[in-house]
């Protein structure tokens, strides 16, 4: 059997989805009797259990020192140095550049120190999302990994020894993946994403085939990654749901309907009985009262549109050229526009995860030469688009799924049931390169200081951080902090959370004659997978076990609300 159709089989599992009822309604018209369809309203309404996840990833790697590991620090692109000069004070090693208008010792500045809300400290990047802070848990000691398409892998996957050149396993799942098999049979289109894996431009479609670096068809069909698009493309897939092809899987549907009122009474086909309410109610609208969520109408109430702020270009994909690759687009709209589609894909029981992410690519990725930040006075200020990108609608989706109770009656509000993800795969250095003498004969000083001003003092940096919101997560909550030491090192964290105490909690280095505690470990994107599962009322490590998974980070359990 080739690979594709063994995968593709995966799917040919016990639990039927919605769209396969739908596809067989289409086919064969709604088996059973009044009975049947009373059971399996009475069996679903018993036994749903709503869980949300939505990861907001920013991508390019966001500069954590002003945002959520936030460090006081000079700012030395404001020093004039005279040209050529090969010994500054401080020297070129020991600099640090924040953006223009930086000043962590005036509080009046255009950008001031770090602010404090509660128990939270967050640098001025987060400001636009003040109103939020006390409802976030936040990790300030995080690893980022320093390559882009490998901390967007991690982010996705986890960490474990991988190669994303290699044919992904069927024990792989993306954290979406994993969840939506746990909770998203009963939706029409569970997992919805906003990224696509070759849009940064290093994957190339020869080097990397069907099946290899992130691969959307792991685990059952109903758990697939869903490329989301613009609402134009979300509306035609919408209209043309009832005329879906069939596959395998029409032969685990007549097995169903062949005894089903007795499958609609055992117990372990809830996920195919719910899946079955599910698709009954979207197909009973289609026939006798036109589309209930009318696909013709989704992301169009000019109400919404106006509270998401949607206007402009903001429904087009863009186009960008990076590494010398040909131009890709993520053929995705901006995050309002996103956050809009995500609200109304939720609330109308359509879909229950959401990667939603920043359209540009490498928005954040300045690699400023150290000359250019001089002539500047400052690194890129990367606050604009902090707050269209992330705060602005990000603050708008959270109110709207306050305001708007679950349809169980229970009166709860969809935030209560969701877990939020706020996440980038990286963070960035502020200056601090190596700029030792480049000649070991002390020769060709001219050269020598023209490179040193080439010097790219904004790179990729593997400290970083990353906050959690919702209904499942404690608020008010920061974990670990990044010391004042050199190169600013994040803090291990000890499994209740607090901060290994061989560590000076100031400068972030070890205590002489001290050694890491064994226990102790700094998070990385597999740690924020695991939390994102085990807020979402999932165990990493059994979904693991199961083959749902490889990731080897374990959860932060002090995250989730009691």
């Amino acid at each position: 059997m080739k690979r594709r159709d063994f995968l593709a089989g995966l799917g040919a599992g016990a639990v039927i989805s919605t769209v396969d009822w739908l596809r067989y309604f289409a086919k064969c018209g709604v088996p059973g009797t009044a009975k049947t369809w009373a059971i399996a309203e009475a069996h679903a309404a018993s036994a749903i259990d709503y869980h949300y996840l939505i990861y907001w990833y920013q991508e390019g790697g966001w500069d954590g020192y002003s945002m959520f590991n936030p460090i006081d620090t000079r700012n030395d692109a404001t020093l004039n140095i005279a040209n050529g000069t090969l010994t500054p004070t401080p020297d070129w090693v020991n600099q640090i550049y924040r953006p223009r208008g930086y000043d962590a010792m005036n509080p009046a500045a255009t950008y001031g120190p770090a602010k404090t809300t509660g128990n939270i400290k967050y640098g001025y990047l987060a400001d636009d999302g003040a109103s939020l802070i006390p409802e976030m848990s936040v990790i300030s000691s995080c690893y980022g990994n320093e390559f882009h398409s490998g901390g967007r892998f991690d982010s996705h996957y986890g960490t474990y020894p991988n190669s994303m050149s290699a044919s992904r396993g069927a024990n792989e799942r993306t954290v979406m993946q994993a969840f939506c098999e746990a909770y998203g049979a009963n939706y029409l289109m569970a997992n919805l994403s906003w990224h696509l894996w070759l849009s940064d431009g290093e994957l190339s479609v020869t080097s990397y085939p069907e099946g290899t670096g992130y691969y959307e068809k792991l685990g059952p069909s109903y758990a697939h990654t869903q490329y989301a698009q613009t609402p134009g493309d979300m509306r035609a897939r919408l209209k043309a749901i009832s005329q879906l092809a069939g596959n395998a899987r029409d032969e685990k549907v007549r097995e169903f309907v062949d005894n089903i009122n007795t499958n609609m009474l055992k117990e372990k086909n809830a996920e195919s009985v719910k899946a079955f309410n599910s698709a009954y109610s979207i197909y009973k609208a289609q026939v006798s009262q036109g589309v209930a969520t009318d696909p013709n109408t989704m992301f169009t109430d000019p109400t919404l549109r106006e509270q998401f702020g949607v206007s402009g270009d903001d429904e087009q994909s863009t186009a960008t050229s990076v590494n010398g690759n040909p131009a890709r687009s993520k053929n995705s709209p901006n995050t309002n526009v996103q956050a809009l589609m995500t609200y109304e894909m939720m609330t109308k029981g359509l879909s229950c995860a959401f990667w939603i992410e920043s359209r540009q690519i490498r928005g954040f990725d300045t690699h400023n030469s150290r000359a250019g930040v001089l002539g500047n006075k400052g690194q890129t200020d990367q606050k604009n688009m902090m707050r269209d990108n992330l705060w602005v609608p990000l603050s708008t989706l959270v109110g709207k799924l306050k305001g708007q109770q679950l349809p169980d009656g229970s009166g709860r509000s969809y935030y209560d049931v969701t877990t939020i993800v706020l996440a980038s795969e990286m963070g960035r250095i502020m200056g601090q390169v190596d700029a030792e003498p480049l000649r070991e004969d002390g020769s060709g000083a001219a050269n020598q200081y023209s490179e040193i001003m080439d010097q790219d003092v904004c790179q990729h940096w593997h400290i970083s951080s990353a906050a959690f919101l919702g209904g499942t997560v404690q608020t008010n909550r920061q974990w670990g902090k990044v010391g004042t030491g050199g190169n600013q090192l994040s803090i291990p964290l000890m499994p209740d959370g607090s901060m290994d105490p061989n560590y000076d909690p100031v400068a972030g280095t070890l205590l002489s004659g001290r050694s890491k505690d064994p226990t102790s470990k700094v998070p990385d994107a597999g740690s924020i997978y695991a939390t994102a599962l085990y807020c979402s009322g999932l165990d990493p490590d059994a979904l693991r076990a199961q083959g749902k998974g490889k990731n080897q980070s374990p959860p932060l359990k002090y995250v989730k609300k009691p």
